[in-house]
């Protein structure tokens, strides 16, 4: 049984959880609830049919089955995964060290991760447009201050990713990197073979999206962006300890956020920082229940 987490990219919003045998699958995108899907032979190729869900309270409660699925097979694939669930203890290891950049037009070093992948055979069969995405208003509950609605800008997700695009220049690029342990990483071609010398550790931008911004005003747009994300960017294993004490820290004033994604956390930077925040949202709720 296998048991990985891969990260959700382009727009970047956390991790996927991932715990599957040569048959069967169970995703789960917090951590708590898992859906089980079972690999079928289709007309169109392999794919995935959705079986049921499993909560560590309720157990394991199927779906309808589809009549052309054999019942037995299902059953029988089921099963062991379940019981692999009960113990399986999140996060998982984030293995998904294939990456794909969009690189800046001036240096031609890294500038945001549009993908990544676990084996190198998955490379060429990702097609991806050079062109990142950031999460929509709704998506993360970031708005336009009332000032910008006077002067009606775009929405700030938009206005940074014209930013990252105008950086990214008329004819951007792109490249694979395999990232090492210790964080450098190596370029790749498709083919999976080696380009060049390895990029220094910090070369990649450790939030997955350059920081620095030579105007003030895209400087203050990615960092309010990057500030609004921080709960979800803690869900990140690479993080050094310094920056996951930067995130904390920008993630402070959502403690309820921080609070429902604890668990998925791979490290703490600073415990008693995170154990009031846990303390806060808890009142919060009790407030709300009130």
């Amino acid at each position: 049984m296998k048991a990985y987490a891969k990260r959700l990219h382009n727009p970047f919003n956390g991790a996927v959880q991932v715990v599957a045998s040569e048959q069967i699958r169970a995703l789960s995108y917090n951590g708590l609830e898992w859906e089980l899907q079972f690999q079928c032979h289709t007309p169109r190729g392999i794919q995935y049919a959705r079986i049921g869900r499993w909560t560590k309270r309720n157990g394991f409660r199927p779906y309808p089955l589809d009549p052309s699925i054999e019942r037995d097979a299902v059953e029988s694939a089921y099963r062991p995964l379940v019981t692999a669930l009960e113990t399986t203890a999140v996060p998982l290891p984030q293995d998904d060290y294939y990456e794909f950049w969009l690189l800046d037009e001036k240096y031609r070093r890294p500038l945001a991760l549009l993908a990544s992948c676990r084996f190198a055979s998955e490379m060429p069969q990702t097609s991806i447009h050079p062109i990142w995405k950031a999460l929509n208003a709704s998506q993360l509950d970031l708005y336009n201050t009332p000032e910008e609605e006077r002067r009606g800008v775009p929405p700030p997700s938009y206005r940074l990713e014209q930013n990252v695009k105008q950086r990214a220049g008329q004819n951007p690029q792109t490249r694979w990197f395999l990232r090492a342990a210790d964080g450098s990483g190596q370029a790749l071609n498709t083919a999976a073979e080696v380009l060049d010398a390895p990029l220094p550790a910090d070369y990649f931008p450790p939030l997955l999206l350059r920081e620095t911004w030579d105007n003030p005003a895209e400087q203050a747009l990615c960092e309010r962006y990057l500030q609004r994300l921080s709960p979800h960017l803690l869900i990140l294993e690479g993080l050094s300890l310094e920056s996951r004490d930067r995130v904390e820290q920008m993630a402070s004033q959502y403690a309820q956020e921080v609070a429902a994604s604890f668990h998925l956390y791979p490290a703490v930077a600073d415990p008693q920082r995170m154990t009031a925040l846990r303390v806060e949202a808890r009142l919060r709720d009790a407030c709300l229940k009130d």
